[in-house]
């Protein structure tokens, strides 16, 4: 169910296939629920506890990023610890410092990420070779 928003946009000068931001909510059977969706979408869900909320997060195939909102900072800790994801926000989203590993986990990527050492290290590759002497 769209409750903000969404339909087609388009763009001065450019083609493609764009979409005004929207606001959706429903069951987490739904595919806006379930996929990762690369546009300005949110999809709202409740919950009933904390509990409730971390699973409902981790029942995915995806993992690349996820956002905590809240006023107890000990609870947003708390819950960003416990989802799966490659980077977690407290009270923003896609805010990225240099140096900090940025990329997904599961179907979202390997972790390691941009923008730091690990992301060299993703594209690494040892080998040992060993001779007798």
């Amino acid at each position: 169910k769209c409750l903000v928003g969404g339909g087609p946009a388009t763009v001065d000068g450019f083609s493609g296939n764009y979409v005004k931001p929207a606001l959706l909510a429903g069951t987490l059977d739904n595919v806006a629920a379930r996929e990762e969706i690369f546009g300005p979408v949110a999809y709202l869900a409740k919950f009933s506890s904390e509990e409730e909320a971390v699973a409902m997060v981790n029942d995915t195939d995806y993992g690349l990023a996820n956002s905590v909102w809240t006023k107890d900072a000990d609870r947003a800790a708390r819950v960003a610890e416990s989802m799966v994801a490659g980077n977690s926000w407290i009270n923003a989203h896609n805010v990225f410092a240099q140096g900090v590993p940025y990329g997904g986990v599961n179907k979202s990527g390997m972790g390691g990420g941009v923008l730091s050492l690990e992301t060299l290290m993703d594209y690494y590759r040892s080998t040992s070779v060993v001779r007798p002497l």
